[in-house]
């Protein structure tokens, strides 16, 4: 008897978080998430939100 196998992955749980809208703990804005660039040409990911 072989038992009908699930998907590995939980398309329903993926499309979820992929929806789900991150809020900044303090002001509860949304957080943006951009690629910033120094002048020594390092890429960093910042996380922009209350921050001026």
């Amino acid at each position: 008897m072989v038992e009908k196998s699930k998907s590995k992955t939980d398309v329903a749980a993926r499309a979820e978080s992929k929806n789900r809208i991150l809020n900044c703990r303090y002001c509860g804005n949304k957080v943006e998430v951009v690629m910033a660039i120094s002048p020594s040409g390092k890429k960093r990911v910042r996380r922009i939100c209350c921050e001026g």
